[in-house]
């Protein structure tokens, strides 16, 4: 079967070492390129789906990502195993460096199941990201990074703001015009999702039915990618997205201010009545007192 590939893909693949690669690992061109869902990750420098290989001490399957050498007409590749997974419980450190944030680490294992747009069941992580920075020293200076699983090996991969902010805005800061599914994000939308939040993809179309997601940045797969939060999924049951939710809570909010207001209103009304007979008593005691 003849896979055909864009030719910036096969472009970027042309630069990495083959040779070497294959004598280490036994992973070849072609085993890669026979996938070009595969070859796509590795050309764009995320960790792909897993790669049978085979070195002298084991045979099994490996995670790739490529990244360019020097003035980057060569690119490495950096060859991951699989990991023990791990929970929010456990320690996590990313370069030696403790992970402190409880709702991070939460956010980062919360699992799930979905219904997918085919109509099957998937279960997984709930979230693309840990939901917001955490702070890291990297490269001498502190650093606000994104922090996510990558599911095939559950190691955990870190990509600075920065580098997730010029993924999404250019250098005078208009947007790069990023999508998912074909709906390009606003720049709220953009914003948010630097800062690691999820945010609501509407319009969606497949066979003629329109649908909703939530999107999040991924720093695995240097990209944005749909997610299933269970407020999501809870917020779809009901009928609503998110911003019909924020509406609905702020209305009861409204209305239990209001009745408040009401209520306050009452009692001072009732005081009032309450002190002007007190006074016509006091009067009428004062004028008999006269008589």
């Amino acid at each position: 079967m003849d896979i055909k590939l864009s030719n910036e893909v096969q472009q970027r693949l042309d630069k990495i070492n083959w040779d070497s690669l294959k004598e280490k690992y036994g992973i070849s061109k072609e085993s890669v390129t026979q996938n070009p869902h595969i070859a796509s990750q590795l050309a764009y420098g995320q960790m792909t789906d897993l790669v049978r290989g085979t070195t002298p001490e084991l045979s099994g399957v490996f995670s790739l990502r490529a990244y360019p050498k020097g003035d980057g007409s060569e690119w490495a590749v950096k060859v991951y195993t699989i990991e023990k997974a791990k929970t929010a419980k456990d320690t996590i450190t990313v370069y030696n460096q403790p992970i402190t944030s409880e709702r991070v680490k939460e956010a980062l294992f919360e699992r799930t199941s979905w219904t997918d747009q085919n109509g099957e069941k998937r279960t997984g992580l709930a979230n693309a990201n840990g939901g917001r920075p955490i702070s890291l020293m990297l490269d001498g200076r502190k650093q606000d990074c994104l922090v996510s699983v990558h599911q095939p090996t559950n190691r955990i991969v870190i990509m600075p703001v920065e580098q997730v902010r010029a993924y999404l805005f250019d250098k005078d800061g208009s947007l790069r015009g990023k999508s998912l599914y074909g709906v390009q994000f606003s720049r709220d939308q953009a914003n948010a999702l630097a800062e690691g939040k999820a945010v609501v993809i509407s319009g969606l179309r497949k066979d003629g039915t329109e649908f909703k997601c939530c999107a999040q940045f991924d720093a695995a797969q240097r990209q944005v990618v749909a997610c299933h939060p269970k407020w999501f999924q809870e917020a779809l049951r009901a009928g609503m997205d998110s911003s019909q939710t924020q509406g609905k809570s702020q209305g009861q909010s409204q209305s239990q201010g209001q009745d408040k207001g009401k209520t306050t209103s009452q009692k001072s009304g009732q005081e009032q009545q309450s002190q002007q007979s007190q006074q016509q008593k006091s009067q009428a005691k004062s004028s008999g007192m006269r008589k």
